[in-house]
């Protein structure tokens, strides 16, 4: 799970450094950065197919995986809650919404703990594929949703603001992974 967090940060880290030409507002920085993720943006596509086709999972596990972060953009809600504005820099409350898979990979988890033999190739080792599968599998189950808040920071640059990177921590609110 470690390996898919530093994958989703490094699309994150690539999207957050994209402005539009009219955010000349932190507010409007704040949209076009969450609106990029709910448009399916082609580059916030691209950059999690490469990611995810970096990772150590079948051709249909990958699938499966990128149609969970697809239905989680499709889902998420944000309000913006405060913005503090200094000189070129700012500071902004935002409450997302999101599904709650971190409630299924807490089950996968327990199932590991409980039942590790159910995770066993044919010759009794353990299957880092099926553990992910069945992980991936609790996933797509997931309807439930969890809010979390997090505290954006932004630059001002050329008259135009953009969003920071963002923490591990704001990566795995927004995936749900929290």
């Amino acid at each position: 799970m470690k390996k898919i967090l530093v994958v989703l940060l490094a699309v994150f880290l690539f999207a957050g450094c994209s402005c539009s030409l009219n955010d000349n507002k932190p507010e409007e920085a704040i949209e076009t950065f969450f609106e990029k993720y709910r448009a399916k943006d082609d580059d916030i596509i691209t950059q999690l197919k490469d990611t995810i086709d970096n990772e150590d999972l079948t051709d249909d596990a990958k699938e499966k995986y990128q149609e969970l972060m697809e239905k989680q953009y499709d889902q998420f809600a944000y309000v913006i809650k405060d913005v503090n504005e200094e000189n070129d820099s700012a500071t902004a409350t935002v409450e997302l919404t999101v599904l709650n898979y971190r409630s299924a990979v807490l089950k996968a988890e327990e199932e590991l703990k409980n039942n590790q033999e159910k995770f066993n190739d044919e010759e009794g080792n353990f299957s880092e594929e099926k553990y992910m599968e069945y992980k991936i599998e609790k996933m797509s189950e997931v309807t439930e949703t969890t809010t979390h808040t997090i505290d954006l920071s932004l630059t001002k640059e050329n008259g135009m603001w953009k969003v920071n990177q963002l923490s591990s921590d704001d990566i795995s609110k927004l995936h749900g992974l929290y």
